[in-house]
C-alpha cells in the first residue's frame, strides 16, 4: 500500500459534518464502527487505485498527479461494494461487518450514493493542474465505466434465475461487470501520466481500455475458480455462489455436460439459496469434467490478445512487460 497516496485519499475524505462520513471512513478501512482508528487498513486490497498508480508509473516518473484519479476510482469501487453488499445480502467484507449489516440497508444505500458523489467530485478538485479537456475526458470515462458496470449487473441479475446461459453471453456480462472499473483505472493511469497534455491519443486509450477490461475479467475468473480450488472460500465469493449468481463453472457445465449432470445442477439451482453441500457437489462435477482445460485455454486466449495489442502502444519491451504484469499479476513476462 502506498502511504503517500493513502494520506492523500484520507485528507480528501476528511469531513466530519454528519455521520455519513464516519460510515464512509469505516467502509474505506480507516475507522471502526465507533469512529476509532482501525487496524484493518493494513489488510485492505486497494486494487483499482493500485492499477492507476502502477499504470501511471509506466508512462511517467512522477505518480503524484495520478493520486486525484486513483482516489476517484477507489472511492467509486467502494460505492459499488456497498451497493452490492446490500443487494446480495453480503454481511461481511474485508473481514468485518458490511456497511448495511452494521447500520442497516437504508444507510447502506445512502452511503453508496455518497461515495459515488465523492468519487466524481474528486476529479474536479480546484487545485488540479490538468487541462480542462483532460478532466472532461476523465469524467466521460468515469460515467461510461459506471454505466457499463450497471449494464453488467443487469445481465448478472437476469442470468441469476435463467436455466441456461450461453458461454459467450456470460463472458459479455463478465466484461461489462468485472472489466468496467478495471478499464477505468487503466485509462486513468494513462491520462494522469502527463499533466501538460492538452489531448490524448484515442487509439492508445482504446488499447489501454481493452487491457483494463481483460485485467478485470481475469481477476474475476480467478476469483470464481476458487470455488473449486480453495478450501477456505472468501465470504464474498461464497455469498455470490449461495445467492445463485451464475459463475464460469456452472456456465461451462450446463453447456458442456451430459443430461444427468445438467439435471443435477438444474435441480440445485431450483433451491432458494445454495448451501455448502451444493458447493461440494459442484466441485465434484467440475473436477471430473474438462473444466480445468477449458479454463486454462480461456486464460491463454486473453493472454495472447493482450500480448498482441500491447505492441501497438509503441512502448519499449520493459514497459510492455510491466503493463502486462499489471493485467496478469500472477504471471511473469
Amino acid at each position: 500500500m502506498n502511504k503517500d497516496f493513502e494520506k492523500y485519499m484520507s485528507e480528501f475524505v476528511n469531513v466530519n459534518e454528519v455521520d455519513l462520513y464516519r460510515i464512509i471512513k469505516y467502509q474505506l478501512g480507516w475507522e471502526d464502527e465507533f469512529g476509532n482508528k482501525s487496524s484493518v487498513i493494513q489488510d485492505l486490497d486497494r486494487t483499482y487505485s493500485s492499477i492507476v498508480l502502477e499504470t501511471c508509473l509506466i508512462f511517467s516518473d512522477d505518480i503524484k498527479p495520478s493520486y486525484q484519479f486513483a482516489t476517484s476510482v477507489e472511492i467509486l469501487a467502494n460505492s459499488w461494494y456497498v451497493h452490492e453488499d446490500v443487494q446480495s445480502g453480503i454481511t461481511e467484507r474485508s473481514g468485518r461487518s458490511s456497511v448495511w449489516w452494521a447500520w442497516g440497508p437504508a444507510q447502506g444505500i445512502n452511503t453508496g450514493d455518497g461515495l459515488h458523489a465523492l468519487a466524481r467530485l474528486c476529479l474536479l478538485e480546484n487545485n488540479s493542474k490538468f487541462n480542462d479537456s483532460i478532466l472532461l475526458k476523465a469524467l466521460s470515462i468515469f460515467d461510461s465505466s459506471y454505466l457499463t458496470l450497471c449494464e453488467g449487473e443487469n445481465l448478472d441479475i437476469d442470468y441469476q434465475e435463467s436455466p441456461l446461459v450461453k458461454e459467450e453471453d456470460f463472458m459479455i456480462m463478465l466484461k461489462k461487470k468485472s472489466g468496467s472499473l478495471s478499464s477505468c483505472a487503466f485509462q486513468f493511469g494513462y491520462i494522469s501520466s502527463n499533466q501538460k497534455a492538452k489531448d490524448i491519443s484515442e487509439k492508445k486509450l482504446r488499447i489501454i481500455k481493452e487491457l483494463g477490461e481483460i485485467s478485470g475479467i481475469i481477476r474475476e475468473l480467478n476469483s470464481q475458480n476458487l470455488i473449486i480450488n480453495s478450501e477456505n472460500l472468501p465470504t464474498e465469493i461464497f455469498h455470490r455462489f449461495s445467492s445463485k449468481k451464475k459463475n464460469i463453472i456452472t456456465t461451462y457445465l450446463l453447456n458442456n455436460s451430459d443430461v444427468s449432470v445438467k439435471r443435477k445442477i438444474g435441480e440445485m439451482y431450483f433451491k432458494r439459496v445454495l448451501e455448502v453441500n451444493d458447493l461440494e457437489e459442484l466441485k465434484k462435477e467440475a473436477l471430473s469434467s474438462n473444466f480445468n482445460d477449458y479454463f486454462i485455454n480461456l486464460i491463454d486466449q486473453y493472454k495472447a490478445r493482450s500480448m498482441d495489442i500491447v505492441n501497438d502502444l509503441g512502448l519499449n519491451d520493459l514497459q510492455n512487460k510491466e503493463l502486462l504484469n499489471i493485467v496478469f499479476p500472477d504471471e511473469s513476462f
